[in-house]
């Protein structure tokens, strides 16, 4: 085994920022800039500071010595990818909200995870496609934009595999009907517009806003969906085997973990 991948489910929202901007939101998250499609970075180190590794020898392994630690440092065998979006909620009247995706994401999943998907080519912005097993649905709302719907039995069989991503039976029967595959263009326009923007303030210690204390930041919805790939640097030494203790646990990754923001469970890709 030379690489393994995970899911990432937000159980709430996640802020992975770049920094300060100058645009309308103060505090955005973190992109690819070629797609503008969000990208989480620094999962070895929420991964680490989670303490899912507690031998301190596995973790010396996996992530490397410690900067703190005196002496020469080790290098970990493990390398980590960034975090790439996989599905994106989006609200939708006539089911509450679905996860939407496209082409794109899923070849490069396909190709990053070894997973062999059958994936429909959507070419035209104003068609999703749907699960064949949605009856009498002839179109649907993805927030403002109305799309015309086709069913495809490849969606179905996407949809079942990544509902393994689900942190419980409720929400793995929902993904297997409400995936929806959407052109390249119309998801980038999705999740550069549907992110959830959150004006934040600064109270002082007499319980009134400190002047000039009010900013925007940036978060990806909870029920997002994204994973991550860990390769073994050197082969043979079965370093990612210890990584199954990741396996369903729950971790915090991004910034404001002390708000709420950014708890995510593990899923290992199948």
């Amino acid at each position: 085994m030379s690489k393994m991948a995970f899911y990432l489910y937000a159980e709430t929202q996640i802020h992975a920022g770049k920094g300060a901007d100058v645009g309308i939101v103060d505090l955005p998250i973190q992109r690819e800039r070629t797609t503008g499609f969000p990208v989480i970075q620094g999962i070895k180190g929420s991964l680490r500071n989670s303490g899912l590794i507690k031998n301190k020898n596995d973790e010396i392994e996996i992530f490397g010595s410690s900067p703190e630690e005196k002496g020469a440092t080790k290098p970990g065998n493990v390398a980590f990818s960034e975090a790439k979006i996989l599905l994106f909620p989006v609200r939708s009247p006539e089911r509450v909200f679905v996860w939407v995706t496209c082409p794109m994401v899923l070849h490069k999943f396909k190709r990053m995870a070894d997973m062999d998907l059958d994936t429909p080519e959507v070419q035209d912005c104003e068609i999703a496609y749907v699960c064949d097993s949605q009856n009498g649905e002839n179109e649907i709302w993805i927030e403002e934009f109305k799309l015309s719907t086709k069913k495809d039995e490849k969606v179905s069989k996407i949809a079942e595999v990544l509902s393994e991503c689900a942190p419980d039976d409720y929400i793995k029967n929902k993904i297997k009907r409400d995936l929806i595959i959407v052109s390249d263009k119309m998801f980038q326009r999705i999740v550069r517009s549907m992110t959830e923007i959150v004006p934040r303030i600064r109270i002082g210690e007499n319980g009134v806003v400190q002047d000039r204390a009010l900013w925007y930041e940036e978060y990806l919805p909870q029920d997002t969906v994204m994973y991550f790939v860990a390769r073994e640097i050197m082969p043979g030494k079965e370093s990612l085997k210890k990584l199954d203790t990741l396996n369903n646990k729950v971790i915090s990754i991004g910034g404001k973990e002390t708000v709420g923001k950014g708890i995510v469970m593990i899923k290992k890709v199948i």
